[in-house]
């Protein structure tokens, strides 16, 4: 082999893996997702919420539009299953509206061109006056005919219907209202009902209640909104969290791999951290030891007095100096010795007052009770001078009291004659206030027939110095509304009175207003034989009205012939006069008032 090729041979290594060994242990590496992947974060990316997913696969997407295309296929067989039953359905509703037709238009031929008398005769059989009139027109004309000729009447009966409820309602309210202030006029001044607060406080709860109420249900409308909601963006939360789920698995496996790598740098730290104070710990011994050497090279003593101090600190205390080397004492000696000073320091304590050794202890006791008894003595013959006292007092005041009692002073003389006077002041005060109440009594109907009558003078005289009141009827609708083609309408009704007014002061105010408005009016003093013209005037214009109406109703009763309408026959539009009469009414009267004019 050529020198070259050995040395090459000698200098060539084996070639190194690009890629070393993997450890086992050691945790994956992390990816992060695609922004245009992520479920939320790329929600502007993503058109029509098509999430894209990297889990999704060929083979799944092969699997869901198969799925589609057997829909579509059971799809198309429906289709043609409703195409066919629509088909025959079609085909029978046709038939049955052609049979339909046919019918119809035979009924139809058999109501045009059929007698129908002896079906209108059965239909109005209680009423003869329409059995001839419709006996020739069609079943179908007869009840359009009768409805337009019932209109009227259906009206005004819609009208007092509702008149009546209307006054029912009203005569109910005023019902409770007079039963609520009969109540309150019987029990205001004995006692408040237990019922009326309960119920007070009931009302108040229920108000409470309902609107506590009201809130609850907002409160849960709202709620069901926000769930149905969310329920319906159910759909699109799924991607996002599954996108945040994969986010957050992404993080732990960061940590897990930060972890990995920062372990063995973190145990080659602490080794280093210990190696490096085991070097300074003894490094510092090492200078400590130093120092010390130093130290004793520079304070340095002769041998002979560091001797003198050595033996002086061995000099030894002689055991004759001991004080307890002497005492023959054994534990229980000291124990009965320690109980014996006890008990003498108690008997010394203890003082007796009884004959004993102890005698000058009697001798202070006997001469403070001594002093104690005096004062006893002291107390007991105060209480005796004070008993005698009281006996003393109360002899006096029974004399005092007997002498009041038989002897009277100038005082008690002037107190009962001041009763005295009080009881015949009451005497005469209720004299007086029983005359007048008798005289209350006996003017009281004179009073009532004075009231009634400024009442009857207000009534008379109410339509002084106003306008004339106009009373409306309310209806439910604007067809009611709407006038009658009946003259008796125009008729007017009476109203009942207004309420009288019960204050007097008010009143006599009114009604003196109004006099003064009436006699305003007549300034003029007329003469008697003017106001006799005046009256003579006035009944014959009466007597001439009267007799005018009369000669109508004649004419009228001439006139009519039962012949001329068909209407007349019937009870309920008899009073309504036809044309012909209406313009023989107007002739009559334009003839009466020419000739008065004459």
């Amino acid at each position: 082999m050529p020198c070259f090729m050995r040395e090459k041979n000698l200098s060539h290594r084996p070639r190194r893996d690009k890629a070393p060994e993997r450890d086992v242990l050691a945790p994956k590496p992390v990816h992060p997702r695609a922004l245009r992947f992520h479920g939320l974060f790329g929600m502007s990316y993503v058109r029509q919420h098509v999430m894209v997913d990297d889990r999704w696969t060929p083979n799944s997407l092969t699997e869901e539009f198969g799925g589609m295309s057997q829909l579509l296929a059971r799809r198309a067989v429906f289709k043609r299953h409703e195409t066919k039953a629509n088909r025959q359905r079609y085909f029978l509703e046709s038939k049955r509206l052609k049979l339909q037709c046919r019918d119809g238009r035979s009924k139809l031929q058999k109501i045009l061109t059929g007698d129908n008398t002896h079906k209108i005769r059965n239909f109005l059989t209680n009423h003869r006056d329409m059995q001839r009139l419709y006996q020739r027109m069609p079943i179908h004309l007869v009840v359009d005919n009768i409805n337009q000729r019932t209109f009227v009447l259906r009206k005004e009966r819609d009208r007092l219907e509702c008149r009546l409820v209307q006054l029912k309602s009203r005569y109910r309210d005023m019902l409770m209202e007079r039963a609520m202030l009969e109540n309150r006029i019987k029990y205001q001044n004995e006692y408040v009902l237990d019922e009326e607060i309960k119920s007070r406080g009931f009302i108040k709860r229920i108000e409470n209640s309902n609107v506590r109420l009201k809130a609850i249900k907002a409160i849960n409308s709202t709620y069901m909104k926000m769930i149905q909601v969310l329920r319906h963006d159910a759909i699109f939360y799924e991607p996002i969290l599954r996108s945040l789920d994969g986010d957050m698995e992404d993080q732990a496996n960061f940590i897990k791999h930060i972890l990995y790598l920062g372990m063995p740098a973190i145990a080659k730290f602490k080794e280093l951290n210990y190696e490096y104070r085991q070097l300074e710990d003894k490094s510092r011994k090492n200078l400590q030891a130093k120092l010390y050497m130093v130290s004793s090279f520079k304070i340095a003593k002769p041998l002979g007095s560091l001797l003198v101090t050595r033996g002086k600190a061995k000099e030894e205390i002689p055991p004759s100096a001991d004080p307890k080397r002497y005492l023959r004492e054994t534990r229980s000696m000291l124990v009965l010795k320690l109980m014996l000073k006890s008990v003498e320091k108690t008997i010394k304590e203890v003082k007796f007052v009884t004959l004993c050794s102890q005698a000058r202890e009697i001798y202070p006791r006997m001469k403070s009770q001594v002093d104690n008894n005096e004062k006893l003595h002291r107390i007991i013959e105060c209480d005796m001078l004070a008993h005698e006292m009281l006996e003393t007092k109360m002899k006096c005041a029974n004399v005092l009291k007997g002498v009041l009692v038989n002897n009277l002073s100038e005082e008690e003389i002037n107190r009962l004659e001041r009763i005295k006077d009080l009881r015949k002041m009451l005497a005469t005060e209720t004299e007086y206030e029983q005359s007048t109440l008798t005289y209350l009594k006996n003017r009281g109907d004179a009073y009532v027939m004075l009231r009634v009558s400024i009442w009857n003078l207000i009534e008379i005289l109410r339509h002084v110095d106003r306008q004339p009141k106009l009373l409306r009827s309310h209806y439910p609708n604007s067809y009611l509304k709407l006038p009658l083609l009946k003259f008796e309408m125009l008729n007017m009704r009476a109203a009942a009175p207004e309420i009288y007014e019960e204050n007097i002061d008010i009143v006599m105010h009114v009604l003196k207003r109004k006099v003064y408005k009436l006699m305003k009016g007549y300034l003029m003093e007329m003469k008697p034989a003017i106001l006799a013209r005046n009256r003579e005037e006035y009944h014959a214009d009466f007597l001439a009205s009267l007799e005018l109406f009369e000669q109508i109703d004649e004419d009228e009763q001439q006139v009519v012939s039962p012949g001329d309408d068909l209407l007349t026959e019937n009870k309920t539009m008899a009073n309504v006069p036809n044309r012909k009469q209406i313009k023989a009414q107007s002739s009559k009267f334009l003839e009466e008032l020419a000739k008065r004019d004459e």
